[in-house]
């Protein structure tokens, strides 16, 4: 499982470098696995990685993530990649009443934005930009 994680953390690092964020990588668990910054934006992930449509998330792992997102002025998320699809989850929407988040890959996709979103490569042209 560490290793599928670590391996999204790599994979993820290096599309954010191509994109142009300037990035940094925590190995092992230490409450974030990456931030990264571009333009005067700060994300902030805690990185998991599942084949399974179901699994758990630590309640500590969510603490840690968005307790760090704040003393460092970033923004919290959860990047998941199931079943090879990469969502991104603010973590202040995920909800619980024990150790852990259980989390649905069906459900979760209602509140998840994708790559291209997170970059800003999905933004829907208005109107008034075509003027």
């Amino acid at each position: 499982m560490y290793r599928k994680g670590s391996n999204f953390e790599r994979e993820l690092k290096k599309s954010l470098e191509e994109k142009g964020f300037a990035v940094v990588r925590s190995a092992g668990s230490h409450g974030v696995d990456i931030i990264a910054g571009r333009n005067g934006t700060i994300y902030i992930f805690e990185c998991k990685s599942t084949s399974k449509e179901k699994f758990y998330v630590k309640k500590e792992d969510i603490d840690k993530l968005i307790s760090f997102s704040e003393t460092f002025g970033g923004k919290p998320y959860l990047a998941l990649k199931i079943k090879g699809k990469w969502l991104f989850i603010n973590p202040h929407l995920l909800h619980t009443d024990g150790k852990n988040y259980a989390l649905d890959y069906k459900k979760i996709q209602v509140i998840a934005i994708d790559f291209k979103e997170l970059v800003g490569e999905d933004r829907q042209i208005k109107f008034d930009e075509i003027i």
